[in-house]
């Protein structure tokens, strides 16, 4: 399973699945803290707390999909590959502060599907997922990962990847309509289309105290793209974010 590089709970998750890997039986609970901007193109950040956990049973799998908590399915493909689907639980974002005047994203279900490559020490997949709310649309995040270091104490892993909105996704999300232009006091109104939003690149470092416990840390960085780059609410194109955590295995 991949990382995603979209909200606060990016690096963790990444960090809790590079531990782990992708085919790996064991389970695992743990909890992390996140430096992450307050929403996409945010110029201010927060610290964000997060539990982790991945859990897998036969085909049955709890576990972070494209930096949405998700429950689903598994199944291997031929040597190497594996596809799944799964629901998961997309985050709000709060209209407050600068996002005055603009419509709450609401917390809602997601459905997804992906797609997924591993050979060896690479990891290459493809996640598509569709809002189960009218109007917040679809995205699709292509993303690589390869562990530079896999010792049986560490492992350093470097991943990268992209995601694409579709019309609806992009203009809930970056888009700011006449209604929002006319409560807001900052913002004109803007229609943002479908398009890649964002790209972003990962460093994590799992380091396992003993056969129980592990330590994890990591680093990313990600820039807006396309519309998602031009939205008036962007007062930032790049941003970086941290986290660090603790893992147990069972």
């Amino acid at each position: 399973m991949l990382p995603r590089l979209l909200p606060a709970q990016s690096l963790l998750a990444f960090a809790l699945l590079s531990c782990v890997g992708a085919a790996s039986a064991q389970n695992v609970i743990g909890a992390g803290v996140g430096i992450v901007p307050e929403y996409d193109g945010a110029r201010d950040y927060k610290a964000r707390a997060m539990p982790l956990i991945q859990y897998n049973h036969d085909m049955f799998f709890i576990a972070p999909r494209a930096g949405a908590p998700a429950a689903g399915i598994r199944a291997t493909l031929a040597p190497d590959w594996a596809a799944g689907l799964y629901v998961g639980l997309g985050f709000k974002r709060k209209a407050e502060d600068d996002l005055a005047g603009l419509d709450e994203i609401k917390t809602h279900g997601l459905a997804g599907a992906f797609l997924e490559w591993s050979p060896g020490r690479y990891t290459v997949s493809a996640d598509l997922q569709q809002a189960m709310k009218s109007g917040y649309g679809a995205t699709l995040q292509l993303g690589a990962s390869y562990a530079l270091l896999q010792t049986q104490k560490n492992q350093v892993r470097l991943g990268a990847n992209t995601v694409w909105g579709n019309d609806d996704n992009m203009d809930t999300w970056f888009g700011i309509s006449r209604a929002e232009a006319a409560r807001s006091t900052r913002y004109d109104s803007y229609s943002a289309s479908a398009g890649f939003r964002s790209a972003g690149l990962s460093l994590t470092w799992t380091h396992s105290l003993n056969d129980s416990w592990s330590v994890m840390t990591g680093v990313g960085v990600k820039t807006l793209l396309g519309d998602a780059k031009d939205s008036p609410i962007s007062e930032r194109d790049t941003s970086v974010n941290g986290s660090v955590g603790v893992l147990y295995r069972f």
